[in-house]
């Protein structure tokens, strides 16, 4: 019996295909998912993984894509595929209605996204209005990426009357793990599995009020 050789062509065709399919999935998730400083202040995850996870995974994957589709063109034939581009090109050339037509939705498509333009600013808006929906006044950190914050940094910013280890040894004794006052809520947390919300919350200090952060964009939003 003859022993099945390995197909390149194959091989690449299917990461092409899974590839494809995990840009569409964490491409969805990422148009859906909460700004970057409510997912990083509660620990949001879906299907297992955070939101800076699956942009590292959509990253990955982006690459992957285009690498295969490079070695793709490749094992088609070098030549081969040029002149079949040239073949096709000439007969595009040769129908300037559709080669307008394309040219004409390619520079709408780019443009119309840049300038905010009707439909593509529905589109985006409604993308925004399902991550903001996620903000709920509870959720909020009290500063802009209080996370990123250091027990040092917190106290002298929440809590002027308390030293910082006084915080640490208010942590240790609700049962977190705290290596040094320069750990920031969110490697204290996710040392601990929990999220920096929560120990931001054990600290008991006195309420602040929100300031729930800016806006991505920086557009007006009341056109």
């Amino acid at each position: 019996m003859k022993k099945a050789s390995f197909s390149w062509r194959a091989f690449i065709s299917l990461g092409l295909f899974a590839s494809l399919v995990m840009l569409l999935v964490s491409g969805l998730v990422l148009f859906l998912a909460p700004p970057g400083r409510i997912a990083n202040w509660t620990d949001w995850h879906i299907l297992g993984l955070s939101k800076k996870e699956w942009q590292n995974q959509h990253t990955i994957f982006s690459i992957a894509f285009v690498l295969l589709s490079i070695f793709h063109l490749f094992s088609i034939n070098w030549k081969a595929f040029w002149s079949y581009i040239a073949g096709k090109a000439r007969a595009g050339i040769s129908k300037p209605f559709e080669l307008f037509s394309i040219t004409f939705l390619a520079l709408l498509l780019g443009f119309g996204t840049h300038l905010d333009l009707q439909p593509f600013r529905a589109v985006i808006n409604f993308s925004e209005f399902l991550t903001e929906s996620w903000e709920e006044p509870a959720k909020r950190p009290p500063a802009p990426h209080t996370e990123r914050m250091t027990l040092r940094e917190v106290s002298k910013r929440f809590a002027t009357n308390k030293d910082p280890g006084s915080l640490q040894k208010l942590l240790e004794a609700k049962g977190i793990t705290v290596r040094s006052l320069d750990q920031t809520l969110e490697n204290i947390a996710e040392k601990n599995r929990t999220s920096a919300q929560k120990i931001y919350e054990m600290l008991d200090l006195p309420p602040t009020k929100s300031s729930g952060g800016g806006r991505g964009r920086g557009k007006n939003r009341n056109r």
